[in-house]
Parts: C-alpha cells; structure tokens; sequence
C-alpha cells in the first residue's frame, strides 16, 4: 500500500470531516475560484454516478450531484477582497495564457481514498498541473503576484465529501469490488466560479468561461 506522506493519490487509512470551517470561511462567506466544470461530460457523470451508487450503504459519505462536479485548479480570492476591475484583469491574462494551451485529454479509472473525500484520478495529472501553473502565471501577469501556495495541488474529480470519521478498507473493497471500465474526457474550457459551501456542498455561479486555445466569455 503507498504512503500518502509521499504518493498524493494513495489511500488514506481512515477519512475525516471534509465540512470543517477553513480559516475565513463561513455561512455567507462566497469566494472567487478556477475550476474544471463537467459541463457535457455525460460518460463521466455516468461513471460517478455508478461509484455514488455502490457508496450509498455509507452514510458518512456525501454524493456530489452532476450540477456541482468539478477539478478544482486555483483560488482567486474572496468577493469581498476582490474588486470587480481586479477580477477581470485576472480573467483577461488568464485567458491570455490559457490560448495558448491544447485541450487536455485523459481518462478516469482510478478511484482513490482521499482522507475528506473519495475522488478519482486522471490518467495524466500532470498536464492539469501545468494548466493550473498557467493559470497562477496568468493571475500574477494582472495583479504582480498569486493567491495559495504552488504546492499540494493533486488533480482529481470529487465523487463524495466525508462527513465524519470512517475507516476506508471497507470503502476500498467497496471500490475494487464495483470497479468499472476507463472514461475519456477531453477538457476544453476553465470557468472562473463564484462558489460557497453554506450547505455542506460546493455551489457556484459562474462569473467567466475561458477556453483552452481560444477567447474567453464573460
């Protein structure tokens, strides 16, 4: 079994609350983020959809609807931190980068037992980590300087959020037991979201879409 100290994509022994208050976050706190929608991906909505099906006799674990399923890539800042200017000047030299960029293409097969959530990796984490380094470069072309840390980011897609303390080796067998063939996906577009978790899920408006190669839309 790897070690998650050293594989970001290893099995945590036993999960814990994702729903924990992170610091400066609230009821009513709304905050500024870039993130993969699965907007069309029918054929991964229909491979999580499965797994959420096999995961209902665990209570502890949260499914995530299609609406809110996502690959988070970088923070942005808080609304009230952020002025309406300062956020689309970000989003312009984001764009900018991401033109640039060819679309990502990768697969999911792999479920992983995250220590907050059960998610799944793709085939090729690293091309979402250049997209993402894109993406901070963008952010500090507009403002001289980018929000979080570059490190501990792990591409992956959410399939439940844990909502309390549980061992994973009967989710592992679980997992193993109801695994399914690999999914394609081909990612074409970066929506910069307006979201907060008042209701113990992640839920968005979106304030810009950004293509992969080509302009944005505000």
């Amino acid at each position: 079994m790897s070690d998650p100290t050293t594989d970001p994509y290893a099995d945590h022994v036993e999960m814990a609350n994702h729903w924990w208050w992170r610091p400066g976050w609230k009821v009513g706190t709304r905050f500024y983020a870039w993130h993969i929608t699965l907007d069309g991906q029918d054929e991964l909505h229909d491979l999580i959809d499965q797994y959420q099906e096999a995961l209902k006799p665990f209570p502890t674990l949260d499914s995530i609807p299609r609406e809110w399923r996502h690959i988070t890539l970088q923070g942005l800042g808080h609304v009230e931190e952020v002025s309406d200017a300062q956020r689309d000047e970000a989003v312009e030299a984001v764009a900018a980068r991401l033109r640039a960029l060819p679309t990502i293409e990768t697969t999911f097969d792999r479920s992983v037992i995250f220590r907050e959530a059960i998610a799944l990796k793709p085939s090729n984490p690293g091309a979402f980590a250049h997209l993402r380094n894109e993406v901070r470069a963008g952010i500090a072309d507009a403002w001289g300087n980018t929000p979080e840390k570059p490190e501990g980011f792990r591409a992956h897609i959410s399939v439940a959020y844990s909502n309390g303390v549980k061992s994973g080796a009967a989710i592992r067998r679980t997992l193993d037991t109801n695994a399914r063939p690999p999914v394609a996906a081909n990612f074409g577009e970066v929506s910069l979201i307006r979201m907060h978790r008042d209701r113990e899920m992640y839920e968005w408006a979106t304030e810009a879409e950004v293509s992969l190669g080509s302009s944005h839309q505000l």
